[in-house]
């Protein structure tokens, strides 16, 4: 009788362990959860999410209050820093180049555990998983030496926007050689053709190529992909191709091709080209539908009358000598804070942003490049801005997964001041280089990362096609 009633108890106490272990995971109906997620979008891309996004989720899970915060990626960084070890942010929505500090300071959750979760090919036992799966590139960004931190929920490339109209009207001048500016030559050549224009017509169209020269983290971000197709190693600063990205953009402000307006141009720029401040622009493809609100529909064809005056041009951003295609992928990843009391919800919200259902809702309303494949398979995917987001993803490159990339921005800036202002680009940019390889030394000196950075074997990943070594 002892020992029914002692195998009685085990058996109570393993079931009760068991319920503790799910209620920790899945929580009763009645439990109210109030999960704090940090995102840092564009105004209209916000709207989407709190007016749509937040109600369906809270629909699936009706004992959750989703709340949104919205601190910059910089700043999200000191918050939970001085928030530890009781935070109140529970998730965070991080662009991907600025991922790093929070894995080096130890403020969001190995995800590793958690895959199986998370993947939606791995989860299809999980009612709330897509039945797709995360492209492999995507998947990866958020892996530091083998550890998953992040897990991502939408990818971006840069399109190039320009002003169709405006190419059209030259060319009815007799500017006859003007064409879809694609690569760095024919680029170049119809910008001179839409400078050489002003100088009859009250300087019309003159100067017009603008870029996101501001510097902060847009500068860094957009010029990494032009490093990368003038065949250069962007990670190291200063290998041939470096400098001849940096010559190439450094001779468009002296020769006046480049738009006043870059020293101001950053991810959210666009109204100047609507304004005719400028007639070319790589951008985000947020802005797509915005600018289509507003009159400018998209077109590549290049008929020779002038109609309306907004045709839109959309292609690829150009690509570099030789027609050398490397396009920068960004985006947002997601991360778990750490010590968050509600990781259940946490996962659970992850696993709503990347369903097939909300990633086709992303693409379709937001113009967002998404990240399960899935969603790729729709009608709505075989649009040209598609068509174009799916080329430059197939020739996409990553910044590396190093928790000091936000560093290597700033002295990207350093150098960037220089050059746009007539300084030694070579100089420049091997200051720079020296400047990040003493700064690991003093901050990483224990770890790998001086010596790879000495030798340049710290590079893009993707389909990345520089050199992959300068020792």
């Amino acid at each position: 009788m002892t020992y029914i009633v002692v195998a009685i108890v085990v058996i109570v106490v393993i079931i009760a362990g068991i319920g503790i272990a799910l209620t920790q995971l899945q929580p009763a109906k009645s439990n109210k959860t109030v999960l704090t997620v940090n995102i840092s979008l564009a105004p209209s891309e916000y709207a989407y999410y709190n007016s749509t996004l937040k109600p369906q989720f809270q629909q699936m899970y009706p004992n959750v209050t989703i709340q949104f915060t919205t601190q910059s990626a910089s700043t999200v960084v000191s918050t939970l820093q001085a928030q530890e070890p009781t935070p109140t942010i529970d998730v965070v929505q991080q662009d991907n180049g600025f991922i790093g500090p929070l894995v080096s300071s130890g403020l969001v959750m190995n995800l590793t555990p958690y895959l199986s979760q998370l993947e939606p090919m791995n989860s299809s036992a999980t009612a709330t998983a897509a039945n797709g799966s995360i492209i492999p590139a995507y998947y990866n960004e958020g892996n530091f030496s083998g550890t998953f931190y992040f897990f991502p929920v939408r990818g971006n490339v840069q399109l190039a926007y320009y002003n169709q109209s405006a190419l059209n009207q030259v060319r009815s001048a007799g500017y006859t050689n003007i064409t879809t500016p694609t690569n760095v030559t024919n680029l170049k050549a119809d910008m001179w053709d839409l400078n050489n224009y002003s100088t009859t017509h009250n300087g019309l169209y003159a100067s017009p190529f603008n870029m996101m020269g501001h510097g902060g983290a847009s500068t860094p971000t957009q010029v990494f992909q032009w490093m990368a197709e003038f065949g250069g190693n962007p990670m190291a600063f200063n290998t041939t191709g470096d400098i001849a990205a940096l010559t190439f953009l450094q001779n468009m402000e002296k020769t006046g091709l480049m738009s006043p307006y870059n020293a101001t141009g950053y991810w959210g720029s666009y109204k100047g080209l609507m304004s005719n401040n400028y007639q070319y622009l790589n951008q985000w493809p947020y802005i797509t539908s915005i600018l289509a609100n507003n009159g400018w529909n998209n077109t590549t064809i290049a008929p020779h009358n002038v109609t309306s005056g907004k045709e839109l041009g959309l292609t690829h951003g150009f690509t570099g000598p030789n027609n050398i295609a490397q396009f920068i992928v960004g985006g947002d990843a997601l991360g778990i804070v750490n010590n968050t009391p509600h990781l259940w919800a946490a996962l659970h919200w992850i696993q709503f942003l990347d369903s097939k259902k909300v990633q086709i809702q992303l693409m379709q309303n937001l113009t967002w490049p998404v990240v399960n494949e899935a969603a790729y398979a729709t009608p709505s995917a075989q649009s040209l801005q598609f068509k174009l987001i799916k080329y430059e993803e197939s020739n996409g490159i990553f910044r590396p997964a190093v928790p000091w990339m936000t560093q290597w921005d700033n002295y990207f800036d350093s150098a960037w001041s220089v050059i746009m202002n007539g300084g030694n680009v070579s100089h420049a940019l091997s200051q720079a280089h020296s400047s990040m390889y003493h700064y690991l030394k003093i901050y990483y000196g224990g770890t790998a990362y001086p010596s790879e950075y000495q030798n340049g074997t710290i590079i893009p990943s993707g389909a990345y096609l520089g050199p992959k070594s300068t020792s």
